[in-house]
């Protein structure tokens, strides 16, 4: 048996084996130097190795947490998203009325003795349409006329009264003035006839008595003459003032009484005629209407979402045998009902020529200012996201990931893109009522 012996060095490589490993060496063998550890093969399988994890890790974070399903591709609509011009409008149904309608009514009522147009007749302003026949206002106006007759005379006699006392008292006066002239006339002349003899004192003081007595007498019967004129005036006035009053109540019952003679108030077509001959109408009582021709506007109700966004000259577009029409909002009615407030619109330049009363038309009413931006077709899935995320398709069109997006005003065929979209991004907008769970939508065939 050969016995080999170690240098340390060659002990080292030795302890450095595999545990326990027995190595028998002969003459014929020989040491060979080691190779270097990291090599190309081993290097490429490193890389391998690294690339096999990788993969997979990407493969469990792409395809196992990720959750995918698979849709054929005619179950879903896809829309692109473009740059155009959007108009937030809402769809209203409205019906086409008479811009003016003018009612007639039974002002003091009575039975109908005469009936002159039919229903839907065209008529003009001050046609006769309706007779009827009160009694008690006939009677009443007769009655009216008497009075105001016996007022005018009494008014009449009053008048000479006052001016019969007013000449009187002028008469009475003027005789005072007189009394006092010729009395003071008469004392001048007797006065220098003292004297001589001629008169004598007693004379003279009667004289002065006399016009001291006409003068006093002056007084009241000026204050006289005054009052009397104050009290006539003021009677008079009171007077006329109740004549006139009574000449008004005169002439509304005139004026009542013609108005048992219904005459259309305005030209148009009388759409509606509640009256037959022998019928007895109660005042105010509905008779008719008469509607205004080639004057047309469209009644309206809107959700009252929509209070605080609508005012008067907002546009809307309505189709009437395949031609467009522009229409504005001309009045917005006040109050609420059935959650609903009404508006009225108008044409905008020449309506259409065959308009006719309760016309139904479909409109788009606008409810905002148009905007120039990009725009993704309105569809299910916004229901069911609230607009908060989408699905969007890649370039090759064989899957979609779910993206959140902003999306802004809605109307009924587009919705405002405001971030998470650009141009020309294909997206799914068929409802996502099964496709809520998923992360990633794979399209095939059926």
């Amino acid at each position: 048996m050969a016995i080999l012996v170690l240098k340390p060095k060659e002990q080292a490589e030795a302890a450095a084996r595999a545990d326990g490993e027995n190595v028998v060496l002969s003459p014929m063998d020989r040491r060979v130097a080691a190779g270097r550890l990291l090599t190309r093969w081993r290097l490429a399988a490193g890389l391998g190795a690294l690339l096999l994890v990788t993969l997979s890790a990407y493969a469990y974070v792409e395809f196992g947490l990720r959750r995918t399903l698979a849709v054929a591709t005619e179950r879903v609509t896809v829309s692109r998203v473009v740059h155009d011009t959007f108009r937030e409008y809402i769809p209203v149904t409205g019906n086409v009325v008479p811009r003016t309608t003018v009612y007639l009514d039974a002002v003091e009522g009575g039975q109908i003795t005469a009936v002159h147009v039919e229903e839907g007749a065209y008529v003009t302003a001050g046609q006769a349409l309706v007779t009827f026949k009160n009694t008690n206002l006939q009677l009443q106006v007769i009655t009216a006329e008497a009075q105001l007759t016996e007022q005018l005379n009494t008014l009449t006699t009053t008048r000479q009264n006052f001016e019969q006392s007013r000449l009187r008292n002028q008469r009475d006066l003027l005789d005072i003035d007189y009394q006092i002239d010729r009395s003071t006339r008469e004392l001048a002349r007797k006065r220098p006839l003292l004297a001589t003899g001629g008169v004598t004192k007693s004379q003279l003081d009667d004289l002065e008595a006399d016009v001291a007595h006409f003068r006093n007498l002056r007084g009241p019967a000026q204050q006289q003459v005054q009052l009397d004129e104050e009290f006539s005036a003021n009677q008079l006035t009171r007077m006329g003032q109740a004549l006139e009053a009574m000449n008004k109540s005169l002439g509304l019952a005139r004026d009542n009484l013609n108005s048992l003679v219904i005459t259309a108030p305005i030209d148009g077509q009388l759409t509606l005629l509640e009256a037959n001959a022998g019928e007895a109408k109660a005042a105010g009582q509905r008779v008719g209407q008469v509607d205004q021709l080639n004057a047309f506007k469209v009644s309206a109700f809107v959700d009252e979402f929509y209070l605080g966004r609508l005012v008067v000259g907002q546009l809307a577009e309505g189709e009437i045998e395949g031609r467009r029409y522009q229409l504005e909002v001309m009045k917005e009615y006040p109050g609420v009902r059935d959650r609903q407030f009404e508006i009225d619109l108008v044409f905008k330049g020449d309506p259409p020529a065959h308009l006719r009363r309760g016309q139904t038309l479909r409109m788009r009413l606008e409810i905002g200012q148009p905007a120039d931006t990009l725009v993704l077709a309105n569809g299910a899935f916004y229901d069911d996201t609230g607009g908060q995320w989408v699905f969007v398709l890649d370039e090759s069109g064989a899957f979609a990931d779910r993206r959140s997006v902003r999306l802004g005003r809605r109307n009924p065929e587009g919705i405002e893109v405001l971030q998470g979209l650009q141009e020309g991004d294909r997206v799914i907008t068929s409802s996502y009522a099964s496709l809520d769970k998923f992360d990633r939508i794979t399209l095939g065939g059926g």
